[in-house]
């Protein structure tokens, strides 16, 4: 019972899963994120950038609905954090996802809001630090073969240290202490996660060679990357 309460948060932590303490310090956090990647796109973005956010947060909002099987019942579905980061860039990534999130939480109570601050630590963040995973994979490469493998193994490790940073948050509050708390909730999570990850990566990696090929331009974390895409 207890296990399939962990999976059915799918890191999106309703109200009532984090101590006070811990949620007031997730916020934070993230608060401190979100201004510091906000300073970041107004120094580095025109203003016309505002209709590629809004249309990326749509289409990782629409993808999260869809869910797919993973095992023993359980389903998993898009986080979509490496691909907002390679898209945009890794400060206007977190700002996309936030809003991704905050819709989720505002119109379907998907994740709570007392716990908001950790959710969008757990997705938005990881998912956008995951860019300087690419980065330093690939290494300025100019390779489409190491541009791939990075951006794979960077969206798989933001779903697994998403997983990871979730369930440290729940498994330290008193819904799970008394069930066995981190020793429980760190397994559990990891367990599907790992594997959810590589569906992850695998579609990040998929959607974002597809608009290499066909519209190189539109990724602007390429541009920070200095990734020469060949033709």
């Amino acid at each position: 019972m207890l296990l399939k309460v962990i999976l059915a948060i799918d890191m999106h932590i309703p109200d009532g899963f984090l101590e006070p303490v811990t949620a007031a310090t997730m916020f934070v956090v993230s608060i401190a994120f979100l201004v510091w990647s906000w300073k970041k796109v107004q120094a580095s973005y025109s203003r016309s950038f505002t209709a590629i956010l809004a249309i990326s947060s749509a289409f990782v909002f629409a993808a999260q609905m869809i869910n797919f099987p993973i095992a023993f019942g359980t389903s998993g579905h898009l986080v979509g954090g490496t691909f907002l980061a390679v898209l945009l860039g890794p400060y206007a990534g977190i700002l996309s996802m936030t809003i991704v999130l905050l819709m989720q939480a505002l119109f379907f109570a998907d994740g709570g809001i007392t716990t908001f601050g950790a959710n969008v630590f757990n997705m938005a963040v990881i998912g956008g630090l995951s860019f300087f995973i690419v980065k330093f994979l690939t290494h300025n490469s100019p390779t489409n073969r190491r541009f791939t493998f990075s951006v794979f193994i960077a969206a798989w490790l933001s779903v697994v240290l998403s997983a990871l940073s979730c369930a440290l948050q729940i498994g330290i509050s008193p819904v799970f202490v008394q069930a066995g708390g981190i020793a429980v909730t760190v397994p559990s999570m990891l367990m599907y996660h790992m594997i959810i990850g590589v569906i992850e990566a695998t579609i990040t990696v998929t959607l974002l060679t597809a608009i290499q090929r066909l519209q190189p331009t539109a990724l602007g974390g390429l541009t920070l990357l200095k990734v020469k895409v060949k033709q």
